[in-house]
């Protein structure tokens, strides 16, 4: 009997060596892979070393995060070895998504990219080219390496042999789960005071601060508060209506100045990364790489986006919608846009125009197929429609030359005047030398390091080409007897090099990031030129894409309903609103929206909520009873 119980001491005391040691074990390979992605995703481990010493508390925030998570995987495959492979490699995985992603859009990985998930996986085989490969073989090594260790560690130590019957699993998983919850809703858990007491601060606002600081997975759950879009305090029919009341009241409908006969064509062509390289005063060019654009050049656009994101961009100036008031990093047309909703397509298709998207690229892209039609076009042009027609490739992407054929193919096709928004896709990055061969606009600088002299050169061909087909376009409506109006701008600064390398060289930003830098960063050419008049109304200096449809109905001679009445208004006081910098009328720059433009700011809040995640109380006197469908 006493042999009995000292069998069964001894058997619960390994039990509890076992446990003991495989919780030793976990929290030192969750230490050590939290050191491993931070110093992957900031590229140096003394950098990473430095985040630990310096952000001590959210470094211990981001330690528990990982604590739990292999946890959950324990609980999932109860098998330390398979448990410590899976998770190292949905570590590496994340680290590694998220290193390229910032290299290429300068945008850390965010809750909401999971939506993008079709995207990464068509893209995946270019990303592939621009890893290290080197690199890459390493780290595969490394790996094997490590697996081979924990297999042998199974074999000759017992701990590592972890097994637990059902009911033990599932109170596990069911822990890890409630505590991975509460990580993610934590405002609304006991973990709230935790975050308080380690003066953990969501910089929403700056998210290279907040990954900087707060560390990617602690970042990554601080943002997932922000993939819910609550409604404005005080939502309700009542509320809106009133609102709608006092600028019905305010804003009365006036007659258009200019009407026409005729309807005119109204294009907008959103060139893909389109901006102006002789911006780099310290880079001196051959020729003018975009004479067209500069001699009609009204001004600039005040991209919401840097270096990619372009959905964005097409988002706010076909809806007048404003990114700023969606989470940061998020992709509207991706995560906001599934039902019919009120844009400029279906203001002119009431007019009697025919709308058409043009794009030659994936339809499935960014959403734009299933977004296209619920915002109001008649047709897509996509990448299988050019290719059925043979179009010409200018490197790896169709050319802007047959964008520009395509459009006015369309207009011949026509009766009705057409609405036309064309984005090009030829000058997409990434931007590597000898791209197109022989170039037409060579540069010279001695501050460029070879790379990116050789990235900012196959830019630069690519806006020479733009201004060539921009050109073209011009030159076919100038002779054409329908009268017709063009919108021309770049959707984003292009990006040249992780870390902002071409721009650093160069000398046009020094990092700092002020106001003004951050605008030098956001703004780009603006052209609008029509074939009928030379009175063009008159512009901010730098206005938002959200603003770009008054004005372009004022030029058409086409009555504005009360929404668009509305964004003229704002854009009065606040023509350059977006999340990073704002510009008032006088093109003062402002980090927040001044006091005496919140109450517009405030409507024009509640009108976009309403239209478009709410019950479109205003939709009626808004667009003046048009119905979507």
């Amino acid at each position: 009997m006493a042999e009995r119980k000292k069998e069964g001491k001894s058997s619960v005391v390994i039990k509890i060596a076992k446990i003991l040691y495989t919780l030793l074990f976990v929290a030192i390979a969750a230490g050590i892979l939290l050191i491993v992605m931070e110093t992957f995703i900031r590229g140096d481990f003394l950098e990473a070393k430095k985040w630990m010493e310096e952000h001590y508390n959210p470094f211990i925030l981001n330690y528990l995060i990982f604590i739990v998570f292999f946890l959950l995987f324990l609980g999932l495959f109860n098998d330390l070895l398979f448990s410590t492979f899976a998770f190292s490699l949905f570590i590496l995985l994340l680290s590694f998504i998220n290193r390229y992603k910032y290299m290429f859009l300068g945008e850390n990985l965010y809750p909401w990219d999971i939506l993008l998930y079709q995207q990464m996986f068509n893209l995946f085989p270019e990303l592939i080219k621009e890893v290290d490969q080197q690199k890459l073989i390493l780290a595969s090594i490394t790996f094997v390496v490590i697996m081979a260790a924990l297999i042998f560690i199974k074999k000759k130590i017992t701990f590592a042999v972890f097994r637990l019957d059902l009911l033990k699993r599932l109170v596990l998983i069911v822990l890890s789960v409630g505590l991975i919850i509460s990580f993610f809703a934590f405002r609304s858990t006991p973990l709230k005071h935790l975050f308080q007491t380690l003066q953990i601060t969501h910089i929403n606002w700056n998210q290279d601060s907040n990954y900087r600081i707060n560390g990617f997975m602690l970042s990554f759950v601080l943002n997932t508060e922000s993939t819910i879009v609550f409604p404005p305090q005080g939502y309700g029919k009542a509320n809106i209506l009133q609102t709608v009341g006092d600028l019905e009241e305010r804003l009365p409908q006036e007659k258009p100045v200019n009407q026409l006969e005729q309807k005119p064509n109204i294009i907008f062509i959103m060139n893909e990364s389109f901006w102006d390289p002789t911006q780099l005063q310290s880079v001196t060019f051959s020729k003018d790489p975009m004479p067209t654009v500069r001699q009609n050049q009204i001004g600039w656009l005040l991209s919401p986006q840097f270096g990619g994101g372009t959905a964005n961009i097409e988002f706010e100036a076909l809806t007048g919608f404003s990114v700023s008031f969606l989470p940061t990093g998020s992709i509207a047309y991706q995560q906001f846009i599934g039902r019919p909703t009120p844009s400029l397509a279906t203001v002119l298709t009431k007019q009697g125009y025919e709308a058409t998207a043009i794009h030659p690229y994936y339809d499935w892209f960014w959403n734009r197929k299933n977004v296209y039609k619920h915002i109001g076009f008649h047709k897509f042009v996509s990448l299988d429609d050019f290719e059925k027609n043979k179009a010409e490739y200018r490197g790896p992407y169709i050319a802007d030359l047959e964008v520009t054929k395509e459009i006015i193919k369309t207009t011949e096709a026509t009766e009705k005047p057409d609405f036309i928004y064309a984005v090009t896709m030829q000058n997409h990055g990434p931007y590597e030398k000898g791209r197109y061969g022989n170039v037409r606009v060579n540069i010279e600088s001695s501050q460029l390091s070879e790379e990116a002299r050789g990235s900012l050169e196959t830019f630069t061909q690519g806006v020479y080409d733009a201004d060539q087909a921009l050109a073209e376009l011009m030159e076919y409506y100038e002779k054409s007897e329908e009268p017709t109006i063009i919108v021309f701008y770049g959707d984003h600064l292009p990006f040249l090099g992780a870390d902002y390398l071409t721009y650093k060289e160069a000398g046009f930003v020094d990092g700092e990031w002020s106001l003004d830098e951050y605008r030098k960063m956001r703004t780009t050419p603006l052209v609008v030129w029509n074939n009928f008049s030379e009175d063009i109304p008159s512009l901010p200096e730098t206005i938002s894409p959200s603003f770009l449809a008054p004005y372009v109905l004022d030029l058409a001679g086409i009555e504005k309903p009360l929404y668009y009445r509305f964004l003229e208004e704002f854009s009065h006081q606040m023509p350059g609103f977006t999340t990073s910098v704002k510009s008032d009328g006088s093109g003062e720059l402002h980090k927040s929206t001044p006091e005496n433009v919140k109450p517009l700011e405030d409507t024009y809040l509640r009108l976009q909520y309403d239209l478009l995640f709410g019950k479109q109380y205003s939709m009626d006197a808004l667009f003046e009873g048009m119905k979507l469908e």
